[in-house]
């Protein structure tokens, strides 16, 4: 399991915005409320919840796969890199 806190670049609102478009033209599963969520894609799974202007990240990954990649596809992602 590995756990990430990421400083959002944008509001939260225009964060999952962004993240529900990158979720329709990638195929990753994700379900929020708005503040909080689950996402999966590819073997990676978590949930997530946003917490002022930071987003706290939790995930299980294949164990094939780089821990360093993940980190940085879901730094991308909610970070708007």
């Amino acid at each position: 399991m590995g756990s990430l806190s990421i400083q959002l670049r944008e509001s939260a609102e225009s964060t999952l915005q962004r993240i529900d478009e990158l979720a329709k033209n990638h195929g990753i599963e994700i379900q929020h409320d708005g503040q909080s969520g689950e996402f999966s894609h590819m073997g990676v799974s978590g949930t997530f919840t946003i917490k002022g202007d930071v987003v706290e990240v939790e995930f299980t990954k294949p164990a094939l796969l780089p821990q360093a990649l993940i980190d940085e596809q879901i730094r991308k992602v909610f970070g708007g890199l």
